[in-house]
């Protein structure tokens, strides 16, 4: 397809896109003592000769977002440094159809200084329209929402920002601008039309890519606007932005270099290749284990075997099948549409692109893979799909899952799995079955503890020794991840994760301690999970290993109970003591709040976290 596209000088243009208001509630006000002048503003997104013109087709419309409307306002930021201000003007009249306003309100005097330049902002509404966007003088600059475009011409004013500079003439208890107040928009933004090629209806298109942010920074001195928490390059159900029942659509950008990806969704993107076997995946060794004084922390699992533990529980990353557009990289600049022409959007032709099921490490060491908005503490039920009459975990809602049963390597999302396994081996270490298989690090393979191994880690019972003890202080601790630096867990905040710190065979107790914020820090089993505070970044750089209380799934069930408070981490060992053989099975750690069960029997079917190690 042949490509063109428009930058128009001014063109977010007519930006006159967006109905400010910012509240009283919002804004740092000035005292009642304070002398004020009436300051009134001509403002527009077009100089005075241009203002008749229809720039866009779009502005034709009866709903045209690029016209002022009533209840509109702008702000004038006014000080210096830490001391600016922040004062509201109401719009009070409109000229050329809309496309110029005349706006007035009350600054305070000793704010403006005759003959100074000012800016101006049109910050419109928060994302949901539902009320004005925050706008904290203070703080020096605000943030605007990208994650809840809607997509439609109509709600471009909920993304977008307008400003301006304008000189101020001050006379006596009024106030003027030199002319009119051009305000040009801090982003860019494009009009897109998706379809598959094979005439497939899409019910929603994903957004994600290099240079797609999910918010923006815009600076309240100079309007310099900074992307936020970029997406990525990964399908994500939570983190990508979604435009729903929309083919045809607007988008807002941050300037600068952006390589969009357009993900279609279709009928069957759920389940259409829920059975695919998972690839292997290896990835870099500096990147994947715990690391103490610049080398792998080392952990002895046995009397003549260490290992190194991964920064991170395993998370299986679903498949999902999308009809895909990816655009090359090219750089945008503010004040910009960018369309084929006209009304008419750039059409892009999308082909069905079948994203891979994969095996990966989380992130950082307490993320768990369940939807962020739905760590309430309590339970959480996934998505499912039905597939030759078996029901499999969706990634509808989240692309992530680590609860599978063992067994199921090859098809983890498989909800209820009837595995017994032979009556030998015991132990299933590096054998087909286990995860390490299709998880690599530096180019071998990784393996989960068995149950032996996970108890002399932990020095319980006959295993307590000085390599996992310091005299008879077991080299572990039940703690808390403090969000809020009270030093004792805050019930009402889920985020305060709870689990179980290991320390390396080498780490002097004087370090151990140091994890720790409190005056708590205790070990082993007179620790307490809600007492033993630390934090994220102490964590990261301590050396330990950080097992966090994900949350328990029974057999057959998509449904995780006791998030925080309970983990169940998979072993390789098998037990085979059971009269009844459909009874046997594996056996997992039950990790709790108040303390640890080993060797616990796993029926069939149930979900399990695993943390993966290798041996040095």
């Amino acid at each position: 397809m042949k490509k063109r596209i428009l930058l128009p000088a001014i063109l977010c243009m007519a930006i006159s896109i967006f109905t400010a208001s910012c509240s009283s509630d919002d804004i740092e006000s000035p005292e009642a003592k304070e002398q004020m002048v009436t300051l009134t503003v001509s403002a527009g997104t077009e100089d005075d000769a241009a203002a008749t013109r229809a720039v866009l087709s779009e502005a034709d419309a009866a709903k045209s977002p690029w016209k002022w409307e009533q209840g509109d306002k702008i702000l004038l930021v006014s000080g210096s440094g830490s001391q600016k201000t922040v004062s509201t003007l109401t719009l009070k009249s409109t000229n050329h159809g809309g496309l110029s306003g005349e706006f007035q309100g009350q600054v305070p005097e000793n704010s403006l200084t005759n003959g100074g330049s000012y800016r101006f902002f049109y910050v419109g509404k928060n994302s949901d329209g539902k009320g004005d966007r925050t706008v904290d003088a203070s703080k020096g600059s605000f943030n605007i929402d990208l994650t809840k475009q809607t997509g439609n011409l109509a709600d471009l004013k909920r993304n977008c920002v307008l400003t301006g500079t304008g000189k101020v003439s001050v006379s006596g208890k009024n106030a003027t601008t030199e002319g009119s107040i051009i305000l040009k928009n801090v982003f860019a933004v494009a009009h897109f039309a998706v379809k598959a090629d094979n005439g497939t209806k899409l019910t929603k298109i994903g957004l994600r890519g290099k240079g797609v942010y999910a918010s923006a920074n815009v600076d309240l001195s100079t309007g310099a606007v900074t992307g936020v928490s970029e997406i990525g390059t990964e399908v994500d159900p939570e983190e990508n932005i979604f435009l729903n029942g929309k083919t045809d659509f607007y988008v807002t950008f941050v300037p600068g270099t952006v390589a969009p990806a357009f993900d279609g969704y279709y009928a069957d993107s759920y389940k259409s290749v829920v059975t695919a076997t998972p690839e292997t995946r290896n990835y870099d060794e500096s990147k994947s284990f715990v690391y103490y004084n610049n080398q792998k922390a080392k952990f002895s699992v046995s009397d003549n075997q260490q290992v190194a533990i991964t920064n991170g529980n395993m998370q299986y990353v679903m498949p999902i099948a999308t009809y895909t557009s990816e655009m090359k990289p090219r750089t945008l600049t503010a004040n910009t549409l960018i369309r084929w022409k006209n009304s008419v959007p750039l059409k892009l032709t999308a082909t069905r692109t079948v994203h891979p099921g994969y095996y990966r490490l989380a992130p950082e060491q307490w993320e768990m893979a369940m939807p962020r908005n739905g760590k309430t503490g309590g339970s959480y039920k996934y998505s499912t799909v039905m597939y030759n009459n078996e029901k499999y975990i969706s990634p509808e809602t989240y692309r992530y899952f680590d609860l599978p049963s063992w067994g199921t390597l090859n098809n983890p999302t498989l909800v209820d799995y009837k595995y017994t396994g032979p009556t030998y081996p015991q132990t299933y270490t590096e054998t087909q079955y286990d995860y390490g298989n299709k998880l690599h690090v530096g180019s071998k393979k990784t393996r989960v503890l068995t149950a032996a191994e996970w108890e002399y880690l932990f020095a319980n019972g006959t295993y307590k020794n000085s390599k996992r003890t310091w005299g008879n202080t077991p080299k572990w601790a039940k703690c808390f991840i403090d969000e809020n630096d009270n030093k004792v867990r805050d019930n009402s905040k889920p985020a305060e994760l709870r689990g179980f710190l290991i320390f390396p065979d080498n780490m002097p107790i004087e370090e151990a301690e140091k994890v720790f914020t409190g005056n708590r820090k205790k070990f082993g089993n007179e620790s307490r999970s809600d007492l033993n505070a630390t934090t994220y970044e102490k964590i990261k750089k301590s050396g330990a290993v950080f097992l966090p209380l994900t949350a328990f799934r029974n057999k057959g069930q998509e449904q995780l109970n006791e998030w925080g408070q309970h983990g169940n981490y998979s072993t390789s060992t098998y037990q085979n003591k059971r009269l009844i053989h459909a009874l046997r099975g594996m056996y997992h750690v039950r990790f709790t709040i108040n303390g640890i069960v080993f060797s616990d029997d796993t029926e069939p079917g149930q979900g399990c976290a695993s943390r993966l190690v290798q041996n040095y």
